[in-house]
């Protein structure tokens, strides 16, 4: 668990450095959602329409994406592959190789038709539209080549009382599905999510519950091997040493 916590506050910092919030876009009015509705529709029928466009501009014709996807390149990622024994992990020399954007295509009559569009983006300009399955996501598919890690921040994302949930009964869900723990989760979104491309593949679910913790699940094959709720009040130092 202590080499997930190192990697994930190294990672977190880095969403932010490299601009990721689109928290400043929530109020639209009537005539953005039509633009960004127009916008959707001319590049389902045509991707050259957006191909080569900023990411300013794909945001200000679209709106906030489903979520923005990073691949990023990590040198000493099997350093990671037994998250239960290597507990002295360092994380060396990150890479942000390519973005990406997901929007979820809807139907006429405004409903999610089961599909979405990938946006990629490599210097700030669209250099790749993909249709993909929304509601079976695979984000291992659309990462770039020489990545070998992706995080994937979600626009919006709902918060976990904690209240509700037994911290001393945490560990009891490791070794189960991951659907056990639809009592504690339910319907909620988390905040982030990370998968390695490891040759036993793990992916982390990073949930919001307060301004200073995350509750961290991460799986193998969707096998919870670990649990734990994060205190995070040192991102803003981290962001800091990342950037000296």
């Amino acid at each position: 668990m202590k080499c997930i916590k190192k990697l994930i506050l190294m990672m977190i910092p880095i969403i932010f450095l490299v601009g990721c919030s689109t928290s400043g876009m929530n109020d639209k009015n009537v005539s953005k959602e039509a633009i960004e509705r127009n916008t959707m529709t001319k590049v389902q029928n045509d991707v050259n329409v957006i191909m080569d466009k900023s990411y300013d501009y794909v945001l200000q014709n679209m709106g906030s994406p489903y979520s923005t996807i990073y691949s990023l390149k990590i040198d000493n990622i099997n350093d990671f592959k037994d998250v239960n024994k290597i507990k002295g992990a360092q994380v060396d020399d990150v890479k942000v190789l390519s973005t990406g954007l997901l929007y979820p295509k809807y139907t006429s009559d405004y409903k999610l038709d089961g599909s979405a569009i990938y946006i990629g983006l490599k210097n700030e300009k669209v250099n790749q539209v993909e249709t993909c399955d929304f509601k079976n996501f695979d984000v291992s598919q659309l990462m770039d080549e020489k990545s070998n890690i992706s995080i994937s921040s979600y626009t919006n994302y709902d918060n976990l009382n904690m209240d509700n949930i037994d911290r001393d009964k945490l560990n009891n869900y490791i070794g189960k599905e991951k659907s056990s723990l639809s009592d504690i989760i339910k319907h909620k979104k988390c905040k982030y999510s990370i998968y390695m491309d490891l040759d036993d593949p793990i992916n982390i679910d990073i949930y919001d519950v307060k301004d200073s913790d995350f509750l961290m699940i991460a799986y193998k094959d969707d096998i919870i091997i670990d649990i734990g709720e994060q205190d995070c009040t040192n991102i803003l130092s981290s962001i800091q040493e990342n950037i000296d």
